[in-house]
């Protein structure tokens, strides 16, 4: 009788787990383009490009066949070198800037659902996880917000659940990649 408990047991938590399948990253390769001030690596197919606006510190990354559909899975970068001597202003100015900008991603009837400590470019972070309901699936995306001496750096991935989870691993993978380009100021 405990043998059969366990079995069932053990083919309930394998069937749940197939449930939440996340699938494996895509490989990566180094994105090529000089004008840009840190490095960074994505899948085939996939490319980086400015968001349209007064702030050039705001990037777009996504697949080429991304449509704009809230959807499809996307990744939005804040990046921008932060001129404040004082570390005090530097937390300031990082701070306003990276809630403007996440405040137009992401609206109020997101809940955060997890929490996380990570490092990118060999420098603190925190990782956010975030969703809100959609019809009969949810709408799921991850914050990104790393604490770097002298840059603002955020970013922002988001999707439907199906999409998230074909694509979080590859997210994570795009994120471990990105570097900061030494300059000689």
């Amino acid at each position: 009788m405990r043998f059969r408990l366990a079995l069932f047991a053990l083919l309930a938590l394998l069937v749940c787990g197939a449930c939440v399948f996340q699938a494996r990253a895509l490989p990566l390769k180094p994105w090529q383009d000089e004008t840009l001030t840190f490095n960074i690596s994505l899948p085939e197919g996939w490319q980086i490009s400015h968001v349209p606006g007064e702030d050039e510190a705001q990037f777009l990354i996504a697949p080429e066949t991304y449509d704009g559909s809230e959807e499809s899975f996307r990744i939005y970068l804040y990046f921008s070198k932060t001129a404040e001597d004082e570390l005090q202003n530097h937390l300031e100015l990082s701070s306003e800037r990276i809630e403007q900008w996440m405040s137009a991603l992401i609206d109020e009837s997101y809940e955060i659902y997890n929490k996380n400590e990570l490092k990118i470019d060999k420098k603190p972070a925190m990782a956010l996880d975030f969703a809100k309901p959609d019809g009969e699936s949810y709408q799921v995306g991850r914050v990104v917000i790393a604490s770097h001496p002298d840059h603002t750096l955020a970013f922002v991935a988001m999707a439907n659940r199906e999409e998230w989870n074909a694509t979080v691993r590859t997210f994570d993978k795009i994120v471990s990649s990105f570097k900061i380009k030494k300059t000689m100021d």
